[in-house]
């Protein structure tokens, strides 16, 4: 049901800034009709605002949207008075565009949105301007252009303020208060599940927890997306919004990570009950801290105020708490007691009081200039960066010059399509193609379907378009279509139906159909030639550079200084690593070797919880000398085989291994290097750690002893789980490379000792 009043609400405020733009355009005063010379970019400029965009995202659009119009239109007016649009040809027409859209693209701090804008706007100026030929007028065709942005712009925040505001502080209040709720249940359930008498009633709430957890991640995702969005709603005091959890989302995903430790806990524990957790007064204060946290999480994500306050416990529920650190006066010596310490642990991390943050009054962020444009060009200047920007002029001006040649009339359809879908990343290129040409297709139909039944009725036809918006907003929530379809599909209803005295519809929608086409087919046949390398390879070769900051991550577990650094630096590199296997995953293979999915998944998610794991040492930290002669020998055996992993993995092919390395004597191909970790040994260096932090709890006072015993402890679970990620990480590479290599077989000892070898030769 929710799912169902989203995409009606976003259907409707679509058709809202569309009917706005149709009312000005047919019914309007004739001063604006001729200012307002292309209604088609209005509908465009619209649509890409004002799809799924809240008030924040509508006052940001209006920013981004004039500095575009900077961007182009006086350049233009300059470049039509010097030369005037008689005096281009088909190819020079091409090469203007192209080279006005890389002044466009190369700054890397505008705003993805400012360039299709602009984008847009060049094709509109220069192509319309060239197949207008005299008739163009120089110095007024591109502030005609400039109005008919401006008349999109305008339609979008009518559209996002009738018949309320839709404002992004309040949906991620909503959201915030929803994913409060979802913590405290899953707090609930993971508690039953410790506490639970048999294995029964532990994986029954242990399955409950897993399902909310799917549903949280679907709730952090849109909450980190509004942020920026909130920032632009500056005109809105945030009074009246009552932020609560809604001022950051870093509080919401502490939460989300304090849970994921619980459940790594819950899923290293054998069999219930735990013998560790029969005492009566400690699972009385269990209980009594869940209820603190659950009370303490309400009470800020509900508070109509903005300070974030935990709420006082009585006396006998602060007495009960207290039952949690008084009994653990002992320090374990055993490792399987480790995984309840660890979830106590982590349950008491949600205690932790969030800072009381004075919310400000937020002026809007310059996203669309972060740093000075011609300031920051001399940094843009590298192949890594001027690639895309090639990639992507060169696509314009092709199509540009393909859609002239098969039509001059409507050859700006070509390249208007490819510059308001341009991406200023990799994307999945055959996919999207895919999907952009079928969503035009389905909404010309639609288009021309609905002329066919409303041909002498305008209003007919302008209602027609409400419940296109509506099924286009669930093609954009689709996985088959994404946005990407639902835009195409949006735009190609509007532009038919919109529209008055343009002619014969059909010959519109086919003309539409085959200038997408030549746009598409130019995009791709650009992408393979500027841009061959798969994502399948790149995720490839993310995996060694994920896999090197893993080991610097490793190096850095004595200095939590370092450790908190490398873990952002591992955290940034898996995000790349799950961007490139998303975009692996949803490319056609064709003639290549499928994508390996599933092994990836295995690598992304053991790296992600190596994410995790630090962030939990970084919490414990609290070493004594032993300690940390421990957590070196640890460390020097993971990196170990974290560094053979990266060699591995960093091969291209075993075969130009094999053949280089067959006259390799054993004596010349050094020592050998482990392949795992045997579970004795790992045991063994659990229980040499914990011997020697009850030497060190020893000297700790009585009021301190509790909570070092506590930290401890999850320092030595987090160890024990460092070793075991490593091992299936190690399993991941092997399958990874036996995929690639069927014929050969993958010892990681032969291997690393070959690579040895040859670089000594």
């Amino acid at each position: 049901m929710a799912l169902w009043l989203t995409c009606l609400a976003a259907g409707c405020r679509t058709a809202v800034a569309c009917a706005i733009i149709a009312a000005a355009t047919v019914y309007g005063p004739a001063s604006l009709r001729q200012q307002v010379t292309f209604p088609a970019f209005s509908y465009v400029t619209a649509i890409l605002i004002v799809t799924n965009a809240t008030l924040g995202d509508a006052i940001r659009g209006c920013w981004l949207a004039l500095y575009a119009t900077l961007q182009t239109v006086c350049p233009a007016m300059a470049v039509f008075w010097l030369i005037g649009p008689t005096k281009f040809s088909y190819e020079t027409i091409a090469l203007t565009v192209a080279l006005a859209s890389v002044v466009v693209l190369l700054p890397s701090s505008t705003h993805v949105l400012a360039k299709r804008i602009a984008l847009g706007q060049i094709v509109i100026i220069y192509v319309v301007g060239f197949i207008g030929g005299v008739h163009t007028q120089p110095l007024m065709h591109p502030v005609h252009v400039a109005a008919t942005t401006a008349m999109g712009v305008a339609a979008s925040v009518l559209a996002t303020l009738l018949p309320f505001p839709r404002l992004a502080s309040l949906e991620v209040k909503k959201k915030s208060k929803a994913m409060v709720d979802n913590v405290a249940e899953r707090l609930r359930l993971l508690l039953k599940a410790v506490l639970a008498d048999n294995d029964t009633v532990a994986v029954g709430a242990i399955s409950k927890a897993s399902l909310l957890s799917t549903s949280a991640t679907k709730l952090l995702h849109p909450i980190r997306q509004l942020q920026e969005s909130m920032q632009w709603e500056w005109i809105i005091p945030y009074k009246m919004c009552g932020q609560g959890w809604s001022s950051g989302v870093d509080k919401l995903q502490n939460l989300e990570t304090a849970l994921r430790g619980m459940d790594l806990a819950l899923s290293n524990i054998a069999s219930y009950p735990i013998q560790t957790l029969k005492d009566q007064s400690l699972r009385n204060g269990l209980n009594a801290l869940e209820n603190h946290i659950t009370k303490a999480l309400i009470q800020n994500a509900y508070s109509p105020s903005d300070s974030h306050t935990f709420p006082e416990s009585n006396p006998d529920e602060e007495a009960t708490i207290n039952k949690i650190t008084q009994s653990n006066q002992e320090m374990p010596t055993n490792p399987d007691d480790l995984p309840s310490l660890f979830f106590i642990f982590c349950m008491k991390l949600l205690l932790i009081k969030p800072n009381n943050p004075q919310i400000k009054k937020q002026e809007p962020n310059q996203t669309w200039v972060s740093v000075p444009i011609w300031s920051s060009w001399a940094s843009q200047f590298n192949a890594k960066r001027l690639i895309p920007v090639l990639k992507s002029a060169l696509s314009l001006g092709i199509a540009v010059f393909l859609g002239l040649m098969y039509s001059k009339e409507n050859g700006f359809w070509a390249s208007l399509g490819v510059a308001v879908s341009i991406a200023c990343t990799r994307e999945a290129t055959f996919k999207l193609a895919n999907v952009k040409l079928q969503g035009t297709v389905v909404g010309s139909v639609y288009g021309v379907l609905s002329f066919v039944v409303f041909e002498n009725f305008l209003l007919g036809r302008l209602l027609c378009l409400l419940p296109c918006f509506v099924f286009t907003s669930f093609l954009q929530r689709s996985k088959m279509y994404g946005p990407a379809g639902g835009v195409s599909a949006i735009i190609g209803a509007v532009i038919i139906l919109g529209r008055t005295n343009y002619g014969s519809p059909k010959e519109l929608a086919f003309a539409r159909i085959v200038e997408t086409i030549i746009g598409l087919s130019s995009s791709v046949m650009v992408d393979i030639l500027l841009q061959p390398t798969r994502a399948s390879k790149l995720a490839k070769f993310q995996v060694t550079v994920s896999l090197r900051a893993l080991q610097k991550c490793i190096d850095s577990l004595n200095s939590p200084e370092d450790l908190k650094e490398c873990q952002k630096n591992l955290a940034t590199q898996i995000g790349e690593l799950k961007k490139l296997i998303d975009e692996a995953a949803e490319e056609p293979n064709f003639w290549f070797v499928p994508f390996k999915t599933d092994c990836y998944g295995k690598l992304f998610k053991s790296l992600s919880r190596m994410v995790d794991l630090f962030g939990f040492i970084h919490c414990a930290m609290k070493i004594g000398k032993n300690q940390e002669e421990d957590i070196e020998k640890v460390k020097e055996m993971v990196s170990s085989l974290v560094g053979c992993y990266v060699e591995v993995s960093s091969l291209k092919s075993l075969k130009v291994l094999e053949k280089n390395g067959d006259g390799v004597g054993d004596v010349e191909m050094g020592v050998a290097q482990r392949e795992g970790i045997d579970e004795m040994e790992k045991k063994k260096m659990v229980c040499s750690f914990l011997q020697h932090c009850v030497e060190a709890v020893e000297h700790e006072s009585e009021e301190l002893k509790s909570e070092a015993i506590l930290r401890l402890s999850a320092l030595g679970f987090c160890l024990s789980s460092l070793m075991k990620e490593t091992e299936e990480i190690g399993k991941a590479t092997r399958e990874l490379i036996q995929w690639e290599n069927p014929c050969s077989h993958v010892d990681f000892n032969e291997i690393t000792a070959k690579i040895h070898a040859l670089q000594k030769n």
